[in-house]
């Protein structure tokens, strides 16, 4: 019996000890309660921190306000692109639950119509804007530059000598490759053809020949590159883009034919009557082993209205001494152009301007449709600050819905949130206005300037042609 009742009481001390074991399991649990509370804690800290951020909101008084606006951490991570191309009942679906989450937190914390405004825009503010902006604001309009040459000597008679028709013959050779105060020569050598072009073209055809431009300066590709002579833009009437395409079309790489180049010119002459002006753009001594100054005699040889004119740019000795007697040999002269502004002067010195270049000159300046062109082109892009105007407030007018469906504040709180809310778009919709406003005078402006320079120019051409 005694056997028993010991066994019985070592018993029930196991089980005492299980169940106190048991008993120490539930008292953990309240750990995750714990946590919960510092969660809450946490987001309590979350809503008072936006409270603040939201109280630095302040009204929307200029395009900075705009651009510094708090971005939306509901949809910080849509781009620009995004934004405008992705429908505003996507980006709420999937915001949805969140949403509805944030602003429960929000209005538990505040019932200020003010606060809940600026929330709102914290929940759902473009991330956008300030890219926009700034792409509207660096808009400029893309008025062509007009050539508007000054020259410092014309004729006894007050014109330019008679062009006839015009081949100019462009060196692309390997050595164009190098650089003249910091600007490639080819570069250079291409604006300042494409400026002459743009003068001559006015009264007389044009072709464009180009030499040099093919295979490499390595030995192996001599054969090509010295027969690698082209007309990329045919004998006829001038026209600006085409002209432009043509000179895009070919980079500097190989050897010289400058001799063969000009033999291109003597056979592209051979059924053309009347006169003939070769302008050669150069910055060396032939390499082919031709002989450009035999080349320019049959060039002139019995017809003495053609002439072979050459712009030496930046050569040394023996290339200028070379060049020289080929212009000679072509009755034509030689000019000196140690950098791009003495390449333009030099052009500008001795061949301008011309009766046509003046009763052409008025072109030169913006249109009316030129204008409206700029308007059409700064609007596309300035209509992107409009969309991100009217999709955020898309995205504030749903969340508005859900507080007002949801019953979150009295009614009296909606509308006042609402008049908020409306009155910051208003005043965004008229800084976006004046922004527009502001770009389409400087457009105006930019347009003007050009036009007095231009007339002013003409002027000024017209005492010189007219003296």
């Amino acid at each position: 019996m005694r056997n028993y009742l010991l066994i019985l009481m070592i018993g029930l001390l196991f089980v005492t000890a299980a169940c106190s074991q048991d008993n120490q399991t539930i008292v953990e649990e309240p750990v995750d309660d714990e946590e919960q509370v510092r969660d809450k804690n946490h987001q309590k800290s979350e809503v008072e921190t936006m409270k603040v951020e939201i109280g630095e909101i302040g009204t929307t008084e200029s395009l900075d306000n705009i651009k510094n606006q708090p971005v939306g951490i509901l949809v910080n991570d849509l781009t620009l692109d995004k934004e405008l191309s992705t429908d505003t009942e996507e980006v709420l679906d999937s915001l949805n639950e969140e949403l509805h989450n944030q602003l429960v937190k929000i209005i538990n914390e505040t019932k200020d119509p003010k606060v809940i405004e600026g929330a709102l825009i914290k929940l759902l503010g473009s991330p956008n804007y300030k890219e926009a902006i700034e792409n509207a604001e660096a808009f400029q309009p893309e008025f062509e530059v007009p050539y508007l040459p000054n020259p410092k000597r014309v004729s006894e008679s007050g014109n330019s000598e008679e062009i006839g028709k015009a081949i100019i013959l462009l060196d692309a050779s390997s050595s164009m490759l190098l650089s003249v105060d910091g600007e490639v020569k080819m570069d250079v050598a291409k604006d300042a053809v494409m400026r002459f072009a743009d003068v001559i073209g006015q009264e007389s055809e044009v072709s464009l020949v180009v030499y040099g431009h093919k295979g490499s300066e390595a030995n192996s590709d001599k054969k090509l590159s010295c027969e690698g002579i082209e007309e990329i833009y045919p004998m006829g009437a001038y026209n600006s883009e085409s002209f432009q395409e043509s000179l895009s079309n070919f980079e500097s790489k190989g050897w010289t034919p400058l001799a063969g180049a000009i033999n291109k010119a003597t056979e592209m002459s051979a059924e053309i009557e009347g006169t003939i002006t070769v302008y050669i753009v150069s910055d060396g001594v032939e390499t082919c082993d031709g002989n450009p100054i035999i080349a320019a005699e049959d060039f002139v040889k019995e017809n003495e209205d053609r002439s072979v004119n050459i712009i030496g740019f930046n050569v040394d000795k023996k290339a200028e001494e070379q060049l020289t007697a080929v212009s000679a040999s072509g009755n034509g002269k030689y000019y000196s152009a140690n950098n791009a502004e003495e390449i333009q002067e030099t052009i500008e010195y001795e061949w301008l301007p011309s009766m046509g270049e003046l009763a052409w000159a008025h072109m030169k300046a913006p249109g009316p449709w030129e204008i409206l062109a700029e308007y059409n082109r700064y609007r596309e892009e300035h209509k992107t600050i409009r969309q991100l105007i009217d999709k955020e407030k898309e995205r504030i007018d749903a969340a508005m819905n859900i507080i007002i469906t949801k019953e979150m504040v009295s009614l009296d709180t909606y509308k006042e949130i609402e008049e908020i809310i409306s009155s910051r778009y208003s005043s965004k919709i008229e800084i976006y206005r004046e922004l527009e406003s502001q770009k389409i005078e400087e457009i105006d402006k930019i347009a003007d300037e050009i036009k007095d320079r231009v007339y002013q120019w003409i002027e000024e051409m017209e005492e010189l042609v007219y003296e």
